[in-house]
């Protein structure tokens, strides 16, 4: 069943043949999302399997109360001049209760744009409503995708899958087959999306999808080279059908960009230890070049609603992808960026005995968010009247240490908070001196499980101080990056701290870790309800081609914030 154009617009309440124009927010003058006309439609009844047309299949993200961003790639090779693209929405997977239809302009699938289209139909959806979208171009319709509108008003649920660090070059995605059969509301992904190495250093001999860079570099290098990671991983049957059947909200990391990337606020300019073009000529007019196709890249391949200045020159004025999200009156979701504006990693620069000596991770200086977005932050958690205030974050926010009573001798990684105190205090204390309840914190990168209370001061060992503990924080495991216990086993060094960690000295050491693993891999799903939260890990092999491998739950625990109990279901 179709639906005229003048019926559909009539019942929309708008203008017939109003073109909108999608702003990725009020204040930017962005054109990085698609103009659209509403009431345009075609009629398509071949579904594209093949991905002749649709070679990368649908993907939604960040969705909000009555939006969504809806996104497609257009196969170069099927790319026909001046042919437009239509979007359809409806309530139901026939498409027999149309939503919305629309004409997406031919001028906007561009090369330019790596022939990729985002659309944000924001104030043309219900709350808390599932929809399933398709486009068409030319005779053939994509798979359709499905999506979720957040709620509004009270809430009694809400249910989330939690992902991070999905190397694809040394792993099955068989997670996200799992992930896509899952009853939850959306998928939260806290980066690491693609790995900017050709091949994972040191796994060379463990690599099952090899990628060659049109650079033929060994890293990304441009834009091709992203554009074509990025390809490469989104061409995934089971990412496909992950990203097909939820909503995904999605941040990045470093490898977005390139191993242990930070902003060399001396030089302005991007800073990349490992990263050729620093250990080469280090010219920073090129190392700011490699952000910023970086971050096009990543605003071409990855459907979220981000400010975005197409005209800035600089780095931070050119996308900001710190955002929040409401769901109803029980979650406040606070998605950050923790490497676009932090200094530099501290204390590596030295010899062995300076670095050990170096307290410079002290230092005020010290930023992992920069002050706008930590005020940004602590703002929206401190006056947040949501249940539950959550915080999607990159690194491990608590200690990870080597200590005697509780006094840390040395850290195991300082590109983590453990680098940056001031500032997690600064969060902490003020997040506690404001009495805020129901803390959390969903953290990624490690490539383990772990599970911690949150304190102003890790020095305080017991876990029973209130006047110390103000959340948790749980970490997921990686989808299919190598753990630390497999670059172990690879005779890779992770450092003398790590390893003695390793060996059963995480908890000892910090006792506010509950729990610790690294040797697994998989997702977390984690369930809000109104007194407790419930976290579920899952173990899923990556090494062998078998999306419909078992899963197997790792641990579930339970956390009830009214004691602050964080327990082992």
């Amino acid at each position: 069943m179709t639906i005229s154009r003048r019926t559909f617009v009539q019942a929309m309440g708008v203008a017939l043949l109003t073109p909108f124009t999608v702003r990725s927010l009020a204040d930017t003058d962005s054109e990085t999302y698609a103009r659209f006309v509403l009431g345009g439609t075609t009629f398509a009844d071949q579904i594209d399997n093949d991905g002749i047309v649709f070679d990368l299949s649908v993907a939604s993200g960040d969705p909000s109360q009555t939006g969504m961003v809806l996104w497609t790639h257009i196969n170069p090779d099927s790319y026909v001049a001046g042919q437009s693209l239509f979007v359809d929405v409806a309530l139901d997977e026939e498409f027999a209760q149309p939503i919305l239809s629309a004409e997406i302009n031919a001028s906007d699938i561009t090369a330019d744009r790596d022939y990729t289209v985002n659309i944000d139909v924001e104030g043309y959806l219900s709350p808390d409503q599932r929809y399933y979208y398709r486009f068409k171009y030319g005779s053939l319709s994509s798979r359709t995708g499905r999506c979720h509108t957040l709620p509004s008003g009270s809430l009694e649920n809400i249910k989330m899958a939690v992902v991070t660090c999905q190397d694809y070059t040394t792993g099955y995605y068989n997670a996200y087959n799992h992930i896509a059969d899952e009853d939850v509301h959306c998928v939260l992904h806290l980066g690491d999306f693609i790995y900017e190495y050709a091949q994972y250093e040191g796994f060379e001999s463990s690599v099952v999808h090899p990628l060659s860079l049109p650079s033929g570099g060994s890293v990304a290098m441009d834009l091709e080279d992203y554009r074509h990671i990025y390809k490469e991983y989104r061409k995934d049957k089971n990412l496909q059908r992950a990203m097909e059947m939820h909503s995904f909200i999605i941040t990045w990391d470093d490898h977005e960009t390139a191993d242990n990337a930070y902003w060399d606020y001396e030089r302005d300019t991007l800073g990349v230890p490992s990263h050729p073009y620093q250990t080469g000529d280090n010219n920073p007019d090129v190392l700011r070049q490699l952000r910023r196709d970086a971050q096009q890249a990543w605003i071409e391949y990855v459907p979220a609603r981000v400010k975005v200045d197409e005209s800035a020159s600089h780095a931070f004025d050119y996308l900001q992808i710190y955002r929040s999200f409401q769901f109803g009156d029980l979650v406040d979701l606070y998605m950050t960026d923790s490497r676009t504006y932090r200094t530099k990693e501290p204390c590596t620069d030295g010899t062995a005995w300076e670095n050990y000596w170096c307290t410079d991770y002290e230092k005020d200086t010290q930023t992992m968010l920069g002050k706008t977005q930590r005020d940004w932050l602590i703002d929206g958690v401190v006056n947040s009247n949501a249940r539950w205030k959550v915080w999607g974050n990159q690194t491990l926010l608590a200690q990870l240490a080597g200590t005697i009573l509780g006094r840390s001798l040395v850290y195991a990684n300082y590109d983590a908070w453990d680098g940056y105190q001031w500032e997690r205090e600064q969060i902490l204390s003020s997040v506690k001196d404001s009495n805020v309840d129901n803390f959390v914190v969903l953290t990624g990168d490690l490539h383990s499980s772990i599970a911690s209370y949150l304190k102003v001061d890790f020095s305080k060992i017991s876990n029973w101080d209130y006047d110390n503990l103000v959340g948790v924080e749980l970490m997921t495991p990686s989808i299919s990056s190598p753990n630390l216990n497999d670059t172990v086993e690879k005779g890779i060094d992770v450092g003398s701290v790590f390893t003695s960690l390793l060996n059963g000295g995480v908890q000892v050491n910090n006792p506010h870790v509950k729990d610790f693993v690294s040797d697994i891999y998989g997702y977390a799903v984690i369930e809000f309800n109104v007194d407790e939260l419930n976290w579920t890990v899952y173990s899923i092999d990556k090494k062998s081609d078998n999306p419909d491998i078992e899963k197997t739950v790792y641990k579930k625990f339970n956390y009830e914030p009214v004691g602050m109990w964080l327990t082992e279901k």
